[in-house]
């Protein structure tokens, strides 16, 4: 057993050296040939199996999306892709953070729930990411910054997918089986590839126990190391997107949520840690029921009515986001993507 792990980690490694060397270096954008190529289904799509890696978000929506929130803050850590954010100016305060994660939400929304084909909404959805992050690219690179490149890709991808795997105890995934995450791990191998991931940086390109590795190792070596640094910059983007989405969870608080991201990195609550003791006594309050809450998810009951939650969140951000009008205005409370409001 020690020997298969020590394989797995080995390979895992080599993995992230070569994502943080080669990949750095290489673009995802309309400049590489991966990008341009990517316009049709990978040969290695299951159908069957892509679906059932939606029904097993559609099971598991409370926690899969709080590890997503996660997922994004420590994405922002990453400087390279906070240099991007920043220069399109479409994160840089509350209400614009708003907006683009919500729109986020709902590509993110559709690729869970629509039919993976030519022409359905999520194929529409897809095409749309890649114009949005092309155009930031090639802006990006005319103002003298990076082109993005396949590594700020895949560190991207792992935000969607990685927390959720690695630390999916903490975070609500209970009694899930291997079948379930081979099938969410195939959704986002897809989804990166078709994003123009290649396939020898695809994270999800493996096994459970390698992606699993993988994920691992780029927390250690990568996500670790940045979040440490408390760049102003990002702590400041975090807020912004925080804040933003106070409009969709008005329990979100940044310090709370700051601390629990300690606690996800370190696979361990911690009550006698700095950060902790550091909040208010309500922020303190705030943790240990979300901690109770994802705890609770075990039990079929408090599943569903956890789920139910989320469902209701998301048919207010669509039809009545009653928040948002309240901090930003009716119009820019409402989020357009497809070419059309939400």
């Amino acid at each position: 057993m020690n020997e298969v792990m020590d394989v797995l980690e080995e390979k895992a490694h080599l993995f992230v050296e070569k994502l943080l060397s080669e990949g750095a270096a290489t673009p995802c954008d309309d400049t590489a040939n991966s990008f341009n190529q990517n316009a049709d289904l990978p040969p290695f799509y299951d159908e069957e199996l892509f679906k059932r890696g939606q029904a097993f978000y559609h099971r598991n929506i409370f926690a899969l999306f709080t590890a997503k929130l996660f997922g994004l803050i420590a994405v922002l850590s990453i400087p390279s892709i906070l240099q991007i954010l920043k220069h399109t100016k479409m994160s840089g305060t509350n209400m614009t953070a708003y907006r683009r994660y919500v729109a986020t939400i709902f590509h993110m929304n559709i690729w869970y729930d629509a039919e993976f084909k030519p022409g359905s909404k999520l194929w529409q959805s897809i095409k749309e990411v890649k114009n949005l992050h092309n155009s930031a690219s090639n802006r990006g690179c005319k103002a003298g910054l990076h082109r993005i490149s396949q590594k700020d890709m895949v560190l991207t991808q792992f935000g969607f997918m990685g927390f959720q795997l690695t630390r999916e105890k903490m975070l609500g995934v209970h009694n899930a089986t291997p079948e379930e995450w081979m099938a969410f791990i195939h959704v986002w191998r897809v989804v990166g590839h078709m994003l123009g991931i290649e396939d020898r940086f695809n994270i999800c390109n493996g096994s459970v126990a390698e992606v699993k590795a993988r994920c691992e190792k780029l927390i250690q070596q990568v996500f670790i190391p940045h979040i440490k640094k408390n760049d102003p910059e990002f702590l400041q983007m975090s807020r912004y997107l925080v804040n933003g989405l106070w409009a969709i969870n008005p329990i979100l608080n940044f310090n709370a949520v700051m601390c629990s991201m300690q606690f996800l990195l370190a696979n361990k609550i911690n009550y006698d840690s700095m950060e902790y003791k550091k909040l208010h006594f309500w922020e303190k309050l705030l943790l240990v029921f979300i901690a109770f809450v994802l705890f609770s998810l075990r039990w079929a009951p408090f599943r569903w009515y956890h789920n139910s939650s989320k469902y209701r969140d998301f048919w207010l951000m669509e039809h009545f986001p009653f928040l948002g009008y309240y901090k930003y205005g009716f119009k820019n409370a409402h989020v357009k993507i497809l070419g059309k409001d939400m």
